[in-house]
This record gives structure tokens, C-alpha cells and sequence, in this order.
């Protein structure tokens, strides 16, 4: 009988310690569950920000170009923090209303005006750039289906949501 006890409280053990690990387990599921939905609302609040970043560099860019008389092109040398390398001085092409334009019409020149104002490749924000001629946009998506429109005739930009 002493065998039987014993083997008994063994499985009473080994019962009672799967009881406890299960609501455990249910709990970190539903935790996890959570924070991993939350992430694509993370991302879309990220492009918010750079929206209101991208309309300040363009307000800026803007007050220089009329500082600086008009001129057809615009130097810009953005100062960055120790850990980044400083980015060589550059010319970002304007328009006769004072909005900047890529170098070319195409979706390579969109991704590197986003790089001359903004100061990154927009890689490094999970954005892919594009351009429509149809309406004279560059757009700036991210994989969830948010983006920045910039109108390159009106320097307008706007801020879509999924």
C-alpha cells in the first residue's frame, strides 16, 4: 500500500502543477494576443508622426527657399546625432511655387526626395515610394496600407489610413 500512496501523491503532484501552469499558459496567450494586434496600430501612429514631421521640413524648406531668393535649387545639410554619420550636403530641386520635386519622375526619385528631406532612406521606415503621374504624387506606403500622399504641384501633404 505505501507504493500506491506514494505513486498516488506523485500524480496528485504532477496534477496539481499542470493545473497551476494552464491558466498561466491562458493568460500569456491572451497577453500576447494583444500586443501582437496592437502592432500594426503602433506602426500607423510611427507614419502619423513622420506626417507632421515631413509638413515641417516642408514649411522649412519652404521659408528658405523664399529667404534665399527663389533660387531653383536648395541646399540642405541636415546635422544628425553621434551615432549617425552626417549626410553630405545635397540640392533638392524646386518648383516655381516653392515645393521641393525629385530629381525624376519615377518611383526613384521619390524614395530620394523622401531621403534629402527627411534625412533617411525610406527603407528605414518600411515605406516604399512611388510615383503617379496621373496626379503628380509621390506616395509613400507602408505594408499595412497607410501612406503620405505629397503633391508635388501644391506641396500638399495627406495622411491615409487603412
Amino acid at each position: 500500500m505505501r507504493r500506491e500512496q506514494k505513486a498516488e501523491s506523485e500524480l496528485l503532484g504532477v496534477y496539481g502543477g499542470m493545473m497551476t501552469l494552464v491558466p498561466v499558459l491562458v493568460i500569456m496567450a491572451i497577453i500576447g494576443f494583444k500586443y501582437f494586434s496592437g502592432l500594426p496600430q503602433l506602426a500607423s501612429r510611427n507614419l502619423e508622426q513622420e506626417h507632421t514631421r515631413l509638413l515641417n521640413v516642408l514649411a522649412m524648406v519652404r521659408s528658405q527657399w523664399l529667404l534665399l531668393g527663389k533660387p531653383r535649387a536648395l541646399p540642405l545639410n541636415w546635422q544628425t546625432t553621434a551615432e549617425q554619420p552626417t549626410q553630405a550636403p545635397g540640392r533638392v530641386r524646386m518648383s516655381g511655387r516653392g515645393w521641393p520635386l525629385p530629381d525624376s519622375q519615377d518611383d526613384a526619385g521619390c524614395r530620394a526626395l523622401w531621403q534629402q528631406l527627411m534625412g533617411k532612406d525610406p527603407a528605414a521606415y518600411a515605406l516604399t515610394a512611388s510615383y503617379r503621374a496621373s496626379d503628380d504624387t509621390c506616395r509613400f506606403a507602408q505594408e499595412q496600407g497607410d501612406s503620405l500622399v505629397y503633391r508635388l504641384d501644391s506641396g500638399g501633404v495627406i495622411f491615409l489610413t487603412n
